[in-house]
């Protein structure tokens, strides 16, 4: 018997978007422009969105541990988001953990707020999330002899 050979994340959700209607093209960033900040505000998983000068499509929860009462919590609250981003010649996967930057080509990308509040039990559905996810530009390449300086969260 031959087996299917797994596909790689990227391409399982590129599949994803594209059976759902949203468009793969990537759009190449060049790097002579410069990237600009932003933050957007209640953004939906599989919708594809403009942050700053950045595109991406957010598609999944890859960890929400967060607390409901906090006097039962001994643990920091943890929460990854896996986002789609547009801004190579091929989209490509990276995870946002909440209130940390996290490096990406022209910058670092914060999720702020996933829009929504812990429940003692059960998941959450996905429509139900807000997300909001801020953009801070690095400087020129020409501008910086080492790394930029991690935004403070």
């Amino acid at each position: 018997m031959i087996r299917p050979k797994r596909l790689p994340m990227i391409a399982t959700a590129s599949l994803a978007l594209a059976a759902l209607g949203a468009p793969i093209t990537a759009n190449a960033q060049s790097d002579t422009e410069l990237y600009v900040a932003g933050l957007t505000y209640d953004i939906a998983f599989f919708e594809r969105v403009t942050v700053g000068s950045i595109e991406l499509t957010p598609f999944g929860i890859v960890r929400d541990q967060r607390c409901a009462d906090a006097r039962f919590c001994y643990r920091p609250e943890d929460m990854r988001v896996s986002v789609v981003m547009h801004d190579r010649e091929y989209p490509y996967e990276v995870v946002l953990f909440l209130g940390r930057p996290v490096e990406v080509d022209g910058g670092y990308l914060i999720l702020h707020d996933p829009g929504t509040r812990p429940r003692d039990r059960g998941a959450l559905q996905l429509t139900e999330y807000a997300l909001d996810i801020e953009f801070i530009p690095a400087p020129p390449r020409d501008r910086r002899s080492q790394r930029a300086e991690l935004p403070r969260p």
